[in-house]
């Protein structure tokens, strides 16, 4: 999704976000949608492309040549490349468009309320649990947790406990005890102070089925365009009341995702059995990862946060937050329109990486995927001939995803020629 930013008169420097530039284009303003051709191709001569020239045939679009030096050309329309030129700042002027970096998120978060998980307590905010149990930990670390949340992404959660009368149906847990609220949230909020009067005295059983249907109806129908959703639950057991049979529950979650495309993950504590739980991660769509597994063998699919521990329970929050509304690392060309009067040149698109400190560097392309150096950030188109996105190297990707970083990504578009990278030898 693009935004305009931006007139002819705009350089490519780092923005917070990354922005689309129609380098070359007029003053009208411009929704860059759709791999659209121009009217008849026209050349500015100069540096070449060093793929096929830009003045082709109009409404066509010119694909670009990999793995050499971009260099510069002789001829109308962009000849072959003759000298190499090194990764700098390529300037360029032109309309802007934003593709937002940041994600958006829903969450269900169903906590485990049943009399297994001990003795309860109040939270006091700045403070240490005054009680050794699950129930006590495990209310200072999600108080902890929704008042101090830090993220690039933006962040709704509801909540509701489990387990409740005559729920084996879900429709108890189809209404949130609070509804999606805005993370991070104060210390008083109406989120903190359910999670801070809670008893833990639910004597029912670990109704992990009723959970579940609850948490797939209410996703299902709270889920809103443009935000990711996904359900967790926490629970410090195995099913007990309702179905217990771990296999037809996991088939339960499997069916939401596959029906309705929505993600289950699952926190367990001390008392759960981890290999049921992994079940239920497998089924509800969690990637694979290698720590708080729990005597599950890594990789796993869930997060094993013993009786409760703070650091645990935030790691586990914030690996499920990775996983499902990535800052991306894939920028699809859909987007992308050439200068008024030009065709789409692939062979003309620049990718400007732009650090904390404001400097820009114009980043080499790369052949391929196995072409990425790993001694300097680098981009590449998924499929050379044909592209249909920009694929960030790992190197470049991890400066764009680690928020310590700051990194900025621009990508230039109808420029005179492409930085690439010599070829791997």
């Amino acid at each position: 999704m693009f935004a305009y930013i931006g007139r002819s008169a705009w350089c490519c420097l780092g923005v917070a976000a990354f922005a689309l530039l129609a380098c070359g284009g007029s003053d009208e303003d411009k929704v860059g949608r759709g791999l659209t051709g121009g009217g008849a191709g026209k050349s500015t001569g100069g540096t070449g492309s060093g793929a096929t020239g830009s003045g082709a045939t109009g409404g066509s679009i010119v694909f670009p040549s990999t793995g050499g030096s971009a260099g510069q050309g002789n001829g109308s329309g962009g000849g072959s490349p003759s000298t190499g030129r090194s990764a700098g700042f390529h300037a360029c002027t032109g309309t802007a468009y934003e593709q937002e970096t940041t994600s958006s998120l829903d969450t269900y978060f169903v906590f485990d309320r049943t009399g297994s998980m001990g003795k309860d307590c109040s939270y006091t905010p700045n403070s240490t649990p005054p009680v050794k149990s699950k129930a006590c930990y495990a209310t200072y670390a999600m108080s902890d947790y929704l008042i101090n949340v830090a993220s690039s992404v933006d962040q709704r959660l509801a909540f509701q406990f489990m387990s409740q009368p005559n729920d084996c149906d879900g429709t108890p847990y189809e209404t949130p005890l609070v509804g999606l609220t805005h993370l991070p949230i104060p210390a008083d909020h109406q989120l903190i102070q359910a999670i801070s009067n809670e008893t833990f005295k639910g004597g029912l059983g670990t109704h992990i089925e009723g959970a579940l249907r609850g948490i797939a109806a209410y996703t299902t129908a709270a889920k809103t365009a443009g935000r990711e959703m996904i359900g967790v639950l926490m629970t410090d057991g195995d099913p007990e009341g309702c179905e217990q049979n771990i296999d037809k529950l996991a088939k339960l979650v499997s069916d939401h995702l596959s029906q309705d495309g929505i993600r289950t993950f699952i926190i367990g504590m001390q008392g759960a059995t981890d290999a049921n739980l992994e079940k239920l991660a497998v089924a509800g769509g969690a990637d694979a990862h290698t720590t708080d597994c729990g005597s599950v063998s890594a990789p796993c699919h869930y997060w094993n946060v013993g009786e409760g521990d703070p650091d645990v329970i935030s790691e586990a929050l914030s690996a499920i937050v990775a996983q499902s509304a990535p800052i991306p690392c894939e920028f699809k060309v859909s987007g992308f329109t050439p200068p008024d009067g030009q065709t789409l040149d692939f062979g003309k698109v620049n990718v400007t990486l732009t650090d904390k400190a404001g400097t820009p560097t114009t980043i080499g392309q790369a052949a391929g995927e196995a072409s990425c150096p790993t001694d300097a950030p680098a981009w590449y188109y998924d499929k050379p001939t044909a592209p249909t996105a920009i694929e960030l190297c790992k190197n470049a990707c991890d400066l764009v995803t680690d928020s310590a970083s700051g990194s900025k990504v621009d990508v230039v578009v109808g420029c005179q020629d492409t930085v690439t990278l010599p070829p791997v030898k």
